[in-house]
């Protein structure tokens, strides 16, 4: 999860400066438009009318059982076909279809994140309206909206967009989706799981992050806090551990990796339209709404990492300058070592940062003659992750190697 060296660090190694916020990822928070999200909604919602393909219809309810089911499904892969996605849906019964969209990464492509919601609604019935705006028509929104954002950045590893079917009668398309990729060995090293992000009754802005001590989540909800101060969003936000199992996330924790919900503060103050016809994007805040995909959005291109296209790549050691610096093991579960080749007697510090650009270790820094020179890393003190050790010199210049530290 290492941010770029470049983009990291400025300044000389006697006075190491890390910017309070990284330019892409400020960017992508900064064109975040609630204007489309809302859109979105009152489109899946059927406060509005879409046309997918033989003239308008009514999108009334998505309820599983309910023919709007499918055409939200239809819809859906209309809007990310019409961002130049490749739509896949994926089919796990008679009925149920995820909605996935892969936009594979430039350096790791075989290392998989998730942004999800889930598309399908309560109450069920073919007597009832089932616009479920709130909960998920606003996180399916986040999703549609991040994809739009997105597209055309290049990201080290590879993003999946996932929209999931049958949440509410027991999570089973993520389950499904889950459990498959368990099967084949994916490397799944994060999902952020939206469900109901726009409803805030009382104004006190408060929301939740849901993780648990499974695999990375507990780093993954670190890195939505880092997100929160870093770009200053304006959302009061509670970590609840152990996080609790009602929605998609909680089905990559069963299938072993680390997952988070973003999700409004639906106990102290649920939304009282909760899977009623109700549900209705009048009664969002939209501030709050617009702040919580902020942050949700933000968390995933942190975790999925801008690729720096002037950044190559060498060997099997997995430098990102490929000169200079390599370690070994790597990936490694206690210890690494590292070696920093000195090119004359200079001064160098060498950090072990996080994702986020802060300093977990300091390695070293010291005057060093001519030649290569080891550092002892202690991956026991940090959790399970990928980091960048990153070895700073005083005419300016930096190399850095990725080091990912396994469960």
């Amino acid at each position: 999860m290492p941010l770029r060296p470049a983009l990291l660090l400025t300044g000389s190694i006697l006075s190491l400066s890390l910017p309070a916020q990284h330019a892409v990822i400020e960017g992508i928070i900064n064109a975040v438009s609630i204007d489309s999200m809302i859109t979105y909604v009152e489109q899946m919602s059927g406060e509005v009318p879409v046309d997918l393909g033989d003239g308008p219809v009514t999108i009334t309810s998505r309820h599983s059982n309910h023919a709007g089911n499918a055409l939200a499904q239809q819809y859906y892969e209309q809007k990310f076909a019409a961002l130049g996605y490749t739509t896949e849906a994926q089919a796990f019964n008679a009925t149920g279809r995820n909605v996935l969209v892969t936009k594979a990464g430039m350096l790791y492509p075989d290392e998989i994140v998730i942004l999800c919601a889930h598309y399908d609604a309560m109450p069920a019935g073919t007597l009832y309206n089932a616009p479920a705006a709130d909960d998920d028509g606003s996180g399916c929104a986040a999703v549609l909206e991040a994809a739009r954002i997105l597209r055309d950045i290049p990201f080290e590893r590879t993003i999946v967009f996932a929209l999931w079917d049958q949440e509410e009668q027991g999570k089973i398309g993520s389950i499904y989706y889950a459990n498959t990729m368990a099967a084949n060995d994916a490397d799944i090293v994060g999902v952020v799981n939206m469900d109901a992000i726009a409803y805030d009754g009382n104004g006190d802005r408060k929301a939740r992050v849901h993780a648990r001590q499974v695999a990375n989540s507990m780093a993954i909800a670190d890195t939505v806090f880092a997100i929160l101060d870093r770009y200053a969003i304006d959302i009061d936000l509670l970590r609840t551990t152990p996080g609790e199992v009602y929605s998609d996330h909680a089905s990559f924790w069963s299938a072993g990796y680390g997952a988070v919900l973003m999700i409004e503060e639906f106990t102290g103050d649920g939304n009282p339209y909760y899977h009623t016809p109700n549900d209705r994007v009048q009664h969002f805040d939209v501030p709050y709404f617009e702040k919580m995909a902020k942050l949700s959005i933000g968390s995933l291109a942190a975790l999925a990492v801008p690729h720096d296209p002037g950044t190559a790549v060498g060997g099997t050691a997995g430098a990102l300058s490929g000169t200079g610096i390599y370690a070994f093991p790597n990936p490694a579960e206690i210890s690494s070592r590292v070696w920093v080749e000195a090119q004359r007697a200079e001064r160098v510090r060498v950090e072990l940062l996080n994702a986020m650009g802060q300093r977990m270790q300091l390695l070293g820094d010291a005057v060093l003659p001519s030649g290569r020179h080891a550092f002892d890393v202690d991956l026991g003190t940090v959790a399970p992750g990928t980091y960048v050790v990153v070895a700073s010199r005083s005419d300016g210049s930096s190399t850095a190697v990725r080091l990912v530290r396994l469960p």
